[in-house]
């Protein structure tokens, strides 16, 4: 009996990964359309959370963009910079009723500079998700490969909330802004200090 796979994605990465998936897909499986048909569900940068009733059904597993367990959520790549990290990553891991707290099968790492955007980080992260794709993605569906339940961190859940909150530095300029003293300044790429006027 013929088993089928569906990749569920809300970014161009997964229609790269679903076109490579169909040409390097496992004996005794096929791609399906619709993921309440799946017997094998791959998240691949998907922006919806899964009911548990739905995960328990089938082997599920997410490419996450962030290091597990330490960054958990949304929006990692920014608060991997803002927490001063000096390296971030995709995390292949399965999917249970948490949200990222699946146990881990591989991760990808790669550095974080002082010039570092998260837009940056993001396109470094969608090259590095499609090797471990193409490293695992037969692993996966066939179920050869194996995984290690994470130590759960406090503090490791990021939301897309926190990051809204973040853009607003209404308070930091107040805080900072004093006659005679230097106020918010930023680095550019080329390390020069630029102080942000407050009107």
């Amino acid at each position: 009996m013929i088993k089928k796979v569906h990749i569920a994605t809300s970014r161009d990465i997964g229609e790269k990964c679903i076109k490579y998936a169909k040409e390097h897909m496992p004996e005794g499986y096929e791609l399906c359309k619709d993921m309440q048909d799946s017997d094998v569900l791959i998240c691949v940068m998907y922006d919806t959370i899964l009911k548990e009733e739905f995960i328990n059904k089938r082997r599920c597993y997410n490419f996450h963009a962030g290091l597990l367990p330490e960054y958990r959520g949304v929006g990692i790549f920014s608060w991997a910079i803002l927490n001063g990290e000096t390296e971030t990553g995709i995390t292949l891991h399965e999917l249970d009723a948490g949200l990222d707290t699946g146990p881990i099968i591989s991760c990808k790492k790669f550095p974080i500079t002082t010039t570092s955007t998260a837009h940056a980080l993001y396109q470094e992260g969608m090259d590095a998700l499609f090797v471990l794709f193409k490293q695992y993605f037969r692993k996966i569906v066939v179920g050869n490969y194996q995984s290690k339940r994470a130590e759960k961190k406090p503090n490791s859940l990021y939301t897309r909330k926190m990051l809204e909150e973040m853009r607003d530095i209404t308070r930091l300029i107040r805080a900072l802004d004093f006659p005679g003293k230097e106020g918010l300044y930023y680095y550019n790429e080329n390390g020069d200090r630029t102080i942000i006027k407050h009107d």
